[in-house]
């Protein structure tokens, strides 16, 4: 019972809105404390709140599940390759590798509708991949989506932990602190280098086997042109993505263009009409003033014919030969 109230808590707060995570994780340990679960609620309580670039990175594998499989297909034809020596198939898979993780970083922010992000996340989200490319801890929590800060690798080549089975990498999901934050150390470019051997173990395969050499060879070449296509092509959907977004970009300021010289007419036409209203504003007071001046007058020399009158009504008329 402990285990379902964590797992599906775990599983809405790090897939919903991060805005939301601290609310609703207090809702959720008070579900499972009223249910009686005081282990529950006390691990549900736990639970880190992701930073922003560790939620878009766990957008990314909402988004899309096959991206977590296109890390780790890279990490084993990497250790492959170093396991046999192979510097010439080294090099192939570290030029596929910067462009696969600049195209699952692209993909990460579309996904999670950032626009015009700051460089830093991106550094951050690049770096974090990098990272669940080296760490099967770091891969184990990416590939899970539940990652809670940005992480980068602090080492050289691959982790030796790869080797562990899926099983023991799903078991480092939850939130812990051995990753290192992004933030306490500058950004790292992880190079495929050989790892030395630690003292008194025992190597798989002789150095200088030549069939396993060639076996190892032959499967790393073929997963390093998957990786290759697959970078390529999410390169190209990045670029496409580029070139619709410059072109709604471009629509946009021609609308505002347009609008601008539109609000620019009509305020011309505003002023002009303005200017002709005062005019005939001024007009028309001056013929009210006139038609005051005119009444005025009307006035006056309708009261002098009256007297006028008045004064010849007492006159006698004089008689007429």
């Amino acid at each position: 019972m402990a285990d379902d109230l964590v797992a599906a808590a775990v599983a809405e707060l790090y897939g919903g809105d991060p805005a939301a995570f601290t609310g609703r994780r207090g809702e959720l340990a008070a579900v499972a404390r009223t249910a009686g679960d005081r282990a529950a609620a006390q691990a549900i309580a736990a639970l880190r709140k992701p930073t922003r670039p560790a939620w878009v990175v766990n957008t990314l594998v909402r988004a899309d599940p096959g991206a977590a499989a296109k890390l780790a297909e890279l990490a084993a034809a990497l250790r492959a390759a170093e396991r046999a020596k192979d510097g010439h198939r080294l090099r192939e898979l570290s030029a596929a590798r910067g462009p696969l993780i600049d195209a699952l970083t692209d993909q990460a922010l579309v996904a999670a509708d950032v626009v015009a992000p700051p460089p830093s996340l991106r550094a951050e989200i690049a770096a974090t991949l990098t990272a669940a490319l080296a760490d099967p801890e770091v891969y184990g929590a990416f590939s899970a989506g539940r990652l809670t800060s940005a992480v980068q690798w602090a080492g050289f080549g691959l982790d030796g932990g790869w080797e562990a089975s899926a099983a023991d990498s799903a078991s480092s999901l939850m939130p812990r602190d051995t990753p290192v934050p992004a933030a306490e150390h500058p950004i790292a470019t992880v190079t495929p280098l050989r790892r030395a051997p630690k003292p008194g173990a025992r190597r798989s395969e002789a150095p200088g086997s030549a069939g396993t050499q060639s076996t190892a060879g032959a499967a790393g070449e073929a997963t390093a042109r998957r990786v290759a296509e697959e970078a390529e092509r999410l390169a190209r959907e990045a670029a496409e993505r580029a070139a619709r977004d410059r072109e709604r970009y471009a629509d946009v300021e021609r609308s505002v263009a347009s609008a601008t010289a539109a609000s620019a007419d009509a305020v011309a036409t505003e002023d002009r009409l303005e200017a002709e209203v005062r005019d005939l504003e001024e007009r028309l007071t001056r013929a009210r003033e006139d038609l005051a001046a005119a009444r005025m007058r009307a006035r006056r020399a309708e009261a002098a014919e009256r007297r006028a009158r008045q004064v010849l009504g007492q006159l006698h008329r004089p008689d007429r030969d």
